[in-house]
């Protein structure tokens, strides 16, 4: 499990948030936490302190640890978790994004992994892959049944008929924290966005805990400048 976290100076942004989705998955997996919740606050913000950047991304990356043992995790063998911590800058904001749909793989709604943040990434990576061969900067993930459910980085939203909408987590979108914010902050509606709701967008964006990034494209129908709209959300304050 992993959680990105954005950190301006030595704060660091919805960590209470971060660390109990790290525990979700942690508890899906059978996996202690190693360190209560102050103790990793406490060493993140040593590790902001020496790094000294005005704008950072702090990943945490949970795993059982090492083990004497081959096989998927024997009952008898018990887990030692690891705990690590990395800082990087914060990377600039991206350029407006082209995206297309792809069909090489897609998000198991029935899966309780759609939920959490697993480091089993290999689905977002073949739909990222796909748009690049296309000349395209991301993707859109479809589900089982077939309706869109997230880019390979992030939680759609998605202007039709003047309301924002979103896919609903039964659909296989992750729980994202800022998507969390966005759903009362905009007035969102939760609903199934299927492939013929893309041409009727007017508008379109894709959220994660780092920013919020605008589409300017989706399967060729070029959408309104959402820019001015979500420059000015309050949730990375």
């Amino acid at each position: 499990m992993f959680e990105t976290i954005r950190a301006r100076g030595g704060r660091l942004l919805w960590f209470n948030d971060h660390l109990a989705r790290l525990r979700q998955g942690a508890a899906l997996f059978g996996i202690p936490m190693p360190f209560a919740d102050d103790t990793a606050e406490e060493g993140l913000g040593a590790l902001l302190a020496a790094w000294d950047q005005p704008e950072s991304v702090v990943r945490l990356t949970l795993s059982r640890g090492p083990s004497d043992r081959r096989g998927l995790w024997p009952a008898d063998d018990p887990a030692k978790p690891t705990l690590l911590a990395t800082v990087a800058k914060l990377p600039p904001a991206r350029a407006p994004l082209r995206l297309v749909i792809t069909d090489i793989t897609r998000r198991n709604e029935q899966s309780p992994l759609s939920r959490i943040k697993s480091v089993n990434y290999g689905d977002n990576l073949l739909a990222r892959r796909d748009a690049a061969r296309r000349g395209m900067d991301d993707a859109l993930m479809l589900n089982g049944p077939g309706n869109i459910v997230c880019a390979t980085v992030g939680n759609l939203f998605l202007q039709v008929d003047g309301r924002w909408r979103t896919p609903p987590i039964s659909e296989g979108a992750l729980p994202g924290l800022a998507r969390q914010r966005l759903l009362s902050i905009l007035d969102v509606e939760e609903k199934i966005i299927s492939p013929f709701d893309l041409a009727r967008a007017s508008a379109a964006f894709v959220s994660n805990s780092l920013g919020v990034s605008e589409i300017r494209e989706i399967e060729g129908n070029t959408l309104q400048d959402s820019r001015p709209l979500f420059e000015r959300l309050p949730i990375f304050e």
